[in-house]
């Protein structure tokens, strides 16, 4: 059978384990009436997915909307946002600003705390409105733009290719890390001591795709507890871990 998505809307659980993710990000329609962006975009997924042929894991899609009559808190909203982005490996921005029914401003400040990641993908379609800070900042930092959803989600799964299984913590280090000779002589040298990766943090990345960047991580010991905290930095001269002797419950 070819390959399928799971689509994951914001209040539900993540899945334990994914190959690829990929978050949809963008202006949700005042009007009830106006159809959403992200039901086309998922749309488009699937096909694309499937043309693929059998064999692979279609990637999770998060949707940052609840399921209809499941209404959340705004905290918990957020939360949830902030969780299912920081483990995605691609953000796809999708921007048909249309004043004043489709004003982004949220959106605004999503992009401006993830569009120098490196995973970030920009779709702005020509008849979009005041979107030239949001271009700007896509040519300073090489992010991918599109002038349409299509070409939006194609970039998307172009840059999630195959993917890579990850379970547990490794859910947290996107693609574009986890693929490094850096961070597989790191993972490789950890587990080879019996560790597991319980859960990390990208501290701060340079470049699309990263040229520089540091990701913390909470490694469990075996047979134990207590778990050894430490972060990988990688820079122009080469890479180095911090903080070995720090250490969890």
């Amino acid at each position: 059978m070819p390959a399928d998505i799971t689509v994951v809307r914001a209040g539900e659980p993540f899945p334990g384990t994914w190959s690829a993710s990929l978050y949809l990000c963008g202006p949700t329609a005042r009007n009830p009436d106006t159809p959403l962006w992200r039901d086309e975009a998922v749309r488009r997924i699937r096909e694309l997915v499937a043309d693929r042929g059998p064999g692979g894991d279609g990637p999770v899609v998060f949707l940052p909307e609840p399921e209809p009559g499941r209404p959340l808190s705004y905290e918990d909203h957020i939360a949830w946002e902030e969780e299912a982005m920081g483990m995605s490996d691609v953000i796809l921005f999708y921007v048909p600003r249309a004043l004043p029914e489709l004003p982004g401003l949220v959106t605004n400040v999503k992009w401006g705390a993830w569009h120098h990641s490196g995973r970030a993908v920009l779709g702005s379609p020509l008849e979009a409105q005041r979107n030239e800070y949001l271009l700007h900042f896509a040519r300073e930092h090489a992010v991918p733009v599109a002038d349409s959803l299509d070409e939006a989600v194609a970039e998307s799964l172009r840059r999630l290719g195959a993917g890579a299984r990850r379970r547990a913590g490794e859910r947290w280090v996107p693609l574009h890390l986890w693929h490094t000779s850096e961070f597989r002589r790191w993972y490789g040298r950890e587990t080879g001591r019996g560790r597991a990766l319980r859960s990390a943090e990208v501290l701060w990345t340079r470049g699309s795709p990263a040229q520089e960047w540091a990701v913390r991580g909470v490694w469990e010991e075996p047979g134990t507890t207590k778990a050894t905290v430490h972060t990988l930095v990688v820079h122009a001269g080469g890479s180095e871990v911090l903080g070995d002797d720090g250490h969890e419950d």
